[in-house]
């Protein structure tokens, strides 16, 4: 397989994880995984965005591309430990508090790599802006979110995982 094929399949994957994992495996789905097997799943699938960013300025980099991939590595890390507070409902505040700062911190470095991938050719303007647009939509309202009101703004997130799997389908179909 290419490295090209598996950058594709880094984005594809990166954008299928949570309505497969959430609503397709997890409690609010069929139920075959438990809260914290859910919660699980999804942060180690969920690792495939900043390898995907990581393969993508591989091929061609810039400034925006390695401080958002940064910005995404640490956020990530505490978005993994609101994700494993919030497996416990004992702890479900806590983890709405953390999962702001968490989720809105995600979604600027997604934010950031977007414009970082502006600036190259790697991809078609209009998919990288899509990409600016909704990742930056998207952290504009989880920043000013408050934590009661994070799941009303699931199609956001859904949003910006549907452009992440067009990027994949396109980074696998672009020539080398």
């Amino acid at each position: 397989m290419s490295a090209k094929t598996v950058n594709g399949l880094m984005f594809i994957l990166a954008g299928i994880t949570p309505p497969v994992v959430y609503l397709g495996l997890g409690p609010d789905g069929s139920g075959i995984l438990d809260m914290a097997r859910t919660e699980q799943l999804f942060a180690y699938l969920f690792f495939s965005l900043p390898i995907a960013f990581m393969m993508t300025r591989k091929v061609q980099t810039n400034n925006f591309l390695d401080a958002g991939l940064l910005i995404l590595v640490a956020s990530m890390s505490m978005s993994m430990v609101a994700d494993a507070l919030g497996a416990s409902s004992e702890f479900t505040k806590m983890s709405d508090t953390v999962s702001v700062t968490a989720f809105s911190s995600i979604m600027l470095g997604s934010l950031i790599c977007g414009i970082g991938i502006f600036r190259t050719e790697l991809f078609p303007r209009w998919l990288s802006g899509l990409f600016i647009a909704a990742a930056g939509i998207a952290f504009l309202l989880l920043a000013t979110a408050a934590p009661a009101d994070i799941e009303s703004y699931v199609p956001v997130f859904l949003l910006v995982h549907l452009v992440m799997i067009i990027l994949g389908v396109h980074t696998i179909r672009r020539s080398a």
